[in-house]
């Protein structure tokens, strides 16, 4: 299968929507040049979904949470992102547009693993703040597993603090509960299965 091909202009909006989907690639836009990434690996796909239910099984239900979905960022040339998870109003699924856009964005999530860091903590980062999205969450995935919050104030984001373990923190105004070690769980299972010893919660929990 080919890869995706690189225009030698910037992207319009349009030119963006008529492009193939490819399945072996993670493919954004940036201020109308394309970005291109593998996928990312199961463990993140695993926290990811997993995510998507923890919040969706607490938020009432005015409240959305979607996984990998389009974000259309304020600015032309476009800029298109497609964070791992976002909470939005129900009213905007039940519409059902072509994307969201980061007015509509309540919390924003991305999952860390492999060189996605520089990207999650500097570009995406900015551009999220810029967009006016209230809340930005980064979980890093490097062991052990931690969740950086953020709260948008006077136009960037104010750092909220970096949590590990079972933390209970408000999102689009609601408190709920994300208990890191149970997101991870598939990478206990993957370490015993390989011969090392059990993980059990108490041994996995931070110090």
């Amino acid at each position: 299968m080919s890869g995706p091909s690189f225009p030698d202009h910037l992207l319009t909006l349009d030119e963006w929507a008529a492009l193939p989907e490819y399945e072996r690639y993670r493919v954004e836009m940036c201020e109308g040049v394309l970005v291109v990434s593998p996928h990312p690996g199961y463990l993140h796909q695993h926290v990811t979904f997993t995510l998507v239910d923890v919040l969706a099984g607490q938020l009432p239900d005015g409240l959305c949470v979607l996984g990998d979905v389009e974000v259309l960022l304020p600015g032309e040339p476009p800029t298109v992102r497609c964070p791992d998870v976002i909470v939005v109003d129900r009213a905007l699924v039940e519409a059902d547009p072509d994307r969201a856009t980061a007015a509509d964005v309540r919390l924003v999530v991305e999952v860390t693993s492999g060189g996605s860091g520089r990207t999650d903590r500097v570009t995406k980062f900015s551009e999220y703040a810029e967009g006016g999205i209230p809340q930005y969450w980064i979980v890093d995935l490097t062991e052990p597993a931690v969740l950086a919050a953020f709260i948008l104030e006077n136009g960037w984001y104010r750092f909220d603090g970096e949590h590990g373990g079972t933390v209970t923190l408000t999102a689009a105004g609601h408190d709920v509960t994300v208990d890191l070690e149970e997101l991870t769980v598939a990478r206990a299972g993957a370490r015993s299965a390989s011969g090392d010893a059990p993980v059990t919660p108490d041994d996995a929990r931070p110090r």
